[in-house]
Parts: structure tokens; sequence; C-alpha cells
């Protein structure tokens, strides 16, 4: 009786302090989350103390006392043990010591492809110049611009998102702390969008589509209820693990915040895997949950960034079960530090080079996994990796003292090329780099991107003939009388700049190797000249005729 008692003593104060903890916390209420374990594990304990009171009083005093510590009846040995053998069972029940194959198998199939034909060429217009940090600062300005609104509320976490095949930065306005959050309940007005290949794009958007103004309610600096997690995991979503809090716009410019639902697949507690996603209308609270598979087309990123590259380096280290890894590791390989995002075909990637163990600067290859669907592509190119690139990079402009920026892998004429920009010591962006991925001497830099672009095809196909991609402007066809021609050594490579007589506006320019009569043609003689029309100053020659000569 006096156990009894002893133990609803304990439990009726214990089961408010939960509720309140709860509420605090959001700890997942579920075994599979070594979180929730811990709270029920750590209830055990408390019960049992509560059960076996007086003789744990005991233990004590003896340990105060100094005296030798036994266990008074056979009960108390029995619950300890208990305890010690269900928190050791749990910790070990999910080591890749016995579960190696099941963390290596969690990515799924991984499909081998050729680079060449499955990476599209990118036009330069759409290739991302404005990472997070640069983003960050632009949008930093553009809320600084109004006095009123800078003093209230601060710009929050970006998320990349598409909206109609154009890319974009995208953040909410946060209360600043909780006497702003307090005189603002309606929430706070708009959000920060800036143009992730243009940085003069930058805009605060206090509208919606219809002219409505705009009032997000539900955000990670509100409180109580109206705080996104709390928000999330209230709604009927305490039993599962929840992640990756992105903030994201439908195809109208309505804001959303996307949560990942997930679940542990490797024994107990290991192996995080996405299954789905919680969507929050950021103005009225409105929440609807989804499966993976029936998630809306708008939503660009489910899967957490951090899952997919643990399951893939999850992957590489245990192709050859555990054992492998300690002592021959054979055929191991894993990702490189740093990772990135590619927008290929309307969906969203997750890029990461792959390299080889103890491998520092070369790489074996990249994976590219969509953000979505999880499906995993390996890609196998030897290489520089992304840091030897942009150390690669900033060697070119070292006198400037320029900071390279992570890298974007492009397709450059079947060529895999990092694209990456060059920042000054206030974090704007200066220059632009092309760096090729088989060989990371080669880069070519540049105030714009078409610079850039010209000087690394320069290095890269001048021996080719072959300076820019067809798909960066319309093939055209002249017939005129060469004005002047000059030349001009790149790497041991000639090029000849050619203006023509009929056409001053025009001003070409092509290797040597294009063709034999080239470096032999002179003022006056009549050519005809097939060129790229790009945006360009300076045209690519693609073929070249000298009309005089008849061979």
């Amino acid at each position: 009786m006096k156990r009894l008692k002893n133990i609803l003593v304990t439990v009726i104060p214990l089961v408010i302090l939960f509720f309140i903890a709860d509420y605090i916390l959001l700890v997942p209420l579920n075994v599979k989350f070594e979180e929730g374990f811990n709270l029920f594990f750590g209830l055990a304990i408390i019960v049992c103390i509560a059960y076996f009171y007086e003789d744990v009083r005991y233990i004590f005093q003896d340990a105060v006392k100094g005296k030798p510590i036994h266990f008074p009846g056979k009960k108390v040995k029995g619950c300890v043990i208990l305890l010690l053998l269900i928190y050791l069972g749990y910790q070990v029940s999910s080591l890749p010591l016995f579960l190696s194959q099941q963390y290596r198998n969690l990515i799924g199939d991984i499909e081998t492809k050729e680079f060449e034909q499955e990476i599209p060429e990118m036009d330069l217009k759409k290739i991302p110049t404005v990472d997070e940090a640069y983003a960050r600062r632009l949008g930093d300005k553009k809320l600084g611009e109004d006095v009123g609104l800078g003093s209230q509320v601060y710009v929050g976490d970006y998320t990349l998102i598409s909206i109609k095949d154009s890319l974009y930065w995208v953040a909410p306005l946060e209360h600043i702390d909780i006497i702003k959050w307090f005189t603002n309940r309606e929430g706070t007005p708009g959000y920060i969008m800036v143009s992730a290949t243009d940085a003069q794009d930058v805009r605060l958007v206090q509208e919606d589509s219809k002219g409505n103004p705009i009032n997000l309610k539900y955000l990670p600096s509100a409180y109580f209820n109206q705080d996104i997690r709390r928000k999330v995991y209230f709604e009927g979503n305490m039993f599962s693990g929840l992640t990756d809090y992105s903030f994201e716009l439908d195809d109208s410019g309505r804001p959303y915040w996307v949560v990942t639902t997930y679940t542990k697949k490797v024994g107990i507690h290991g192996g995080s895997d996405a299954t789905g996603v919680v969507v929050v209308d950021a103005q009225t609270g409105e929440t609807n949950k989804y499966s993976v598979e029936d998630a809306p087309k708008w939503i660009d990123r489910i899967q957490p960034q951090s899952f997919v590259i643990n399951q893939i380096n999850d992957w590489g280290w245990y192709k050859n079960g555990f054992m492998n890894t300690l002592f021959a590791k054979k055929d191991i390989i894993q990702t490189t530090p740093g990772t990135n995002y590619m927008f290929i075909d309307g969906e969203w990637y997750f890029y990461t080079g792959m390299t080889s163990s103890g491998s520092d600067e070369s790489t074996v290859g990249f994976m590219l996994s969509n953000t979505r669907t999880k499906e995993t592509t390996f890609y196998k190119i030897a290489g520089a990796t992304e840091t030897a690139a942009m150390k690669s990079a900033e060697g070119k402009v070292q006198h400037l003292g320029y900071e390279a920026s992570f890298p974007v892998l492009l397709n450059i004429e079947n060529e895999p090329t990092y694209f990456t920009t060059l920042k000054d010591n206030q974090g704007l962006v200066k220059q632009y780099a092309f760096v090729n991925v088989k060989d990371y001497s080669k880069v070519g830099t540049g105030e714009t991107l078409d610079e850039a672009r010209t000087n690394y095809a320069k290095l890269v196909f001048g021996t080719q003939g072959s300076l820019l991609d067809s798909s960066l402007g319309e093939h055209k066809t002249i017939e005129a009388t060469i004005e002047r021609i000059g030349t001009s050594q790149t790497d041991g490579n000639t090029y000849y700049t050619i203006l023509l007589k009929e056409h001053p506006e025009l001003l070409l320019m092509g290797s040597g190797t294009i063709s034999a009569e080239l470096p032999i043609s002179y003022e006056g003689d009549p050519v005809k000249i097939e060129y790229i029309d790009g945006k360009n100053k300076t045209k690519t020659i693609v073929t070249f005729d000298n009309l005089k000569f008849n061979q």
C-alpha cells in the first residue's frame, strides 16, 4: 500500500510535468526516435525509484556514510538489470556492425549513367549566379530601404525554389522579439524574393496576386500556437519525426511552410527516411498532409538534404560490409565536402561529388538525387573536387584576393564544368569563373558571364575549333570582304579576329584550326563565314571559306 501511495504521489505531478515538457520540447512520442526513447526511459526510471523508494533511500544513505553499497532485495536488482538491458539493447539495435547492408540499401537503386547524354547544356541566362549568402545580403539591403519595417522584422532563412522555371531565393519576414510578435499578432507583412540568376531582381512582396495584403502568422519566430513547429506538431504529428521546415511559394506566389515527415527504417532507431510532407498555409494555418507520391507539384523539396547525403555515404561506405570499413577499405567511396542544387528540365536535384576514401582533391564521379523522389544517379567522371576547383579559380585572380563560392556543375559542350562566382571581402560578386572538372588548371574568368564563358571556351575547345555552344545563339552565314584581321595567342593556340567591310558592327573570332585558309587570309579577301549570333559582343566563327581560293 505504501509503495502504491509513493507511485501515485510521483506519477500525478509527473503527468503534469510531462504535458508541460511536451508542449515546450515537442519531442516525438515514439521510441523510434532517440528523444522519445529517452523521455519514456526517464519516466520509467522515475516510476521505479518511486516504487522502490525505501530501498533506494538506504542505498543513498550508505553512499553518504561511506558504507559499502548493496542492493537490498532481488526486485531492486532485477529492476536495475532490466533497465540496463533495455538501454543497452536499444543502443545496439541499430548499429551498422549488424545492419550495414540495410543502411547501404536505404538510398534505393542507384543507376549509373553517362554525363554527356543525361545532363543537358544550360543557357547562360539560367545559371544561378546568386548563392544563399549573396541572396541574404541583397535581401537585408532591400529590407533596410524601409526604415520603419526594418525595426520590427528581420529576414528569415532562405529556400531555393522554382516558379515557372525561374529560380528564386525566398525568405519570410520574422518577428524581431516577443514584444514585436505580441503587438503584431496578425503576422509579418510579407516576404523577400531574390532571383538566383539576376542580382538586380530583389523584391519585398507584401501583396498577393489579387492585391490583398500578406500577413505571415505562422513562423519560427512566433510564440505559443503560432510557432510553426508547435503548429505542425499538434496537428496530429506528435508520433512522427518532423524536420526541414522550408518556406516555399506555390505557382501563384502564396506562401506555405513545407515540413518533411520521416521515420526510422534500420533497426529500431537507425536510418532516417522521409515519408511525406505537412503543408501549412503561412497566413491561415490551414494544414494538409501528403505522402511523397501525392505531394503538390509546386513543392520543390521533400527529401532533407542531410538524409540524402547520409544515405549516399552509407551506400558508398558499406559496399563490402562493415568489417571492410575497418581494415581493407576496398572500393569505398564517399561524398566530397559541400553540396549544391541543380535544376534540370523542371526538376530539382541535390548534387554532391564522390571521391575515394582518403582522396583529397580528386573525384571518381558525382551523384544527383531528386529532391522530391530521392531517385539517385551516379555519373562516373574522374576529375577535381569542388574544393580544388574553388582554389584553382581563386588562384586565377589571386592578385585581387577574391574568394570563390561553392560551385555548380554544368555541361559545357559535353564537358563537365564547375561554375563559381568570385567575391570580394564585402561579399559582392566581382567576377565569374568556369573550371574544367577533368583538368582544373583550365579556368576561364571574366567580369561578365559571356566574357568568362568565352575565355573558358578558348582554353578548353580552342584546338577543336569550337568556342561556344550552338544553343547559345542562332547560326548565321554571311558573305563579305575582310576589312581588318588580327591574331592573338592563348595557351599556345592562335585565334583570329576579323572585321568585315560590309558589316562593321560584327566582331568575329575563330581558332586557326577551323580552316587552313584562315591563317593565309588578308585584308580585301572575299570570304564566306558561318558564325553564332549569341549575346557575346564577339561572335564565334563556326566555318570559314576564303572565296579567293578554289581549293
